[in-house]
């Protein structure tokens, strides 16, 4: 899958709820919310009052860190 934006889709990045965020993260709901305060996780966005999305591609690139800080 890639995340990079093409001129076909206007720079569009994709976004993911929270809820699709902890099915490929897997914390709990509020470890989750800690990283993203202590800003060691990408910064969720405000979409309404009541909802927040993460932009895909950070949370690749979170995930892609972090494998090779494993490694």
């Amino acid at each position: 899958m890639t995340t990079e934006t093409t001129p076909q889709d206007n720079g569009i990045r994709p976004m993911i709820s929270i809820k699709e965020v902890l099915k490929l993260v897997p914390v709990s709901r509020s470890t989750l919310h800690r990283m993203v305060r202590e800003k060691t996780f990408p910064q969720s966005h405000e979409l309404s009052p009541m909802r927040v999305g993460f932009f895909l591609d950070e949370v690749v690139e979170w995930q892609r860190k972090l494998a090779e800080k494993a490694a």
